[in-house]
């Protein structure tokens, strides 16, 4: 694997590799997953976990909602210059697919910029205020790994860009974005999503995320196959009140069976 990551150490590319470790430092499951990828695809794998960490940040884990807009308003810029082939940031430049649907990347930026701050009532409605991101991530990675995208895949993809926000969230006034439901059954305040009070609903809402994931991706890429298999476990986790993270071995074993069922592809 560090193989395939350090021969882009060079020029724009070692920038791009810098991401890629920071990308592995958040989510190490990943880069113990990639060794499963066909080496020729390997370097594709990182590139998009990588960029995929980027545009979750921009559009969900900044606290304050100004530069939020800001970075969702670059990466709709960046979008539109990668339809162009005149790509600017190290990543889209070593990833280097101007043939790839960006356009619909453009626009879920651009919506998310200026998406709605308020606390949603349900998991419908958490689900739709993501639901432009995920459509483009699912859109772009069908056509990065060639295969047909789908409602399983977007759904996978909005319950991850959701956990991870719950899982940034959980000790801040936000809360996670906890719907109003939750609050409401647990007799909460937000201010109280913070303190020791707000556990039990964290816990709630990991578990509803949790059941929301597909329990089978079909026709999904080895990339979101495995990232749905860790997001399960770390939701199921969560939903017990546990923080730690998933042990090297059991990551590996969760990689090797999730590549067992599709040997052939990334």
């Amino acid at each position: 694997m560090a193989s395939d990551v350090t021969s882009i150490d060079h020029g724009a590319h070692g920038e791009a590799a810098a991401f890629i470790d920071t990308w592995h430092a958040r989510e190490p499951e990943m880069a113990i997953a990639q060794v499963f990828c066909p080496r020729p695809l390997r370097l594709r794998f990182a590139l998009w976990g990588a960029l995929l960490m980027q545009w979750r940040e921009a559009a969900l884990e900044l606290s304050d909602p100004r530069p939020t807009h800001v970075k969702c308003m670059w990466w709709a810029e960046e979008a539109a210059a990668c339809a162009q082939a005149t790509m600017r940031h190290p990543l889209t430049i070593a990833l280097a697919k101007p043939d790839l649907p960006w356009p619909i990347l453009a626009h879920a930026m651009a919506s998310m910029a200026d998406a709605d701050t308020s606390r949603p009532p349900d998991r419908m409605a958490a689900m739709e205020r993501v639901a432009p991101l995920a459509d483009a991530i699912a859109t772009l990675e069908s056509a990065l790994f060639d295969i047909q995208v789908n409602d399983s895949m977007r759904r996978a993809v909005a319950v991850h860009l959701l956990g991870e926000r719950l899982r940034i969230g959980r000790e801040n006034a936000e809360g996670g974005l906890l719907p109003l439901s939750l609050l409401a059954r647990h007799g909460l305040l937000a201010a109280e999503l913070s303190t020791a009070k707000g556990v039990p609903a964290h816990r709630d809402w990991a578990a509803e995320l949790a059941r929301a994931l597909p329990e089978h991706l079909a026709q999904g890429c080895l990339y979101r196959r495995m990232r749905g298999d860790f997001d399960a476990w770390r939701l199921q986790e969560m939903a017990a009140g546990k923080t730690r993270p998933l042990p090297p071995f059991r990551a590996l074993f969760r990689a090797w069976r999730c590549a067992r069922r599709i040997p052939a592809a990334c």
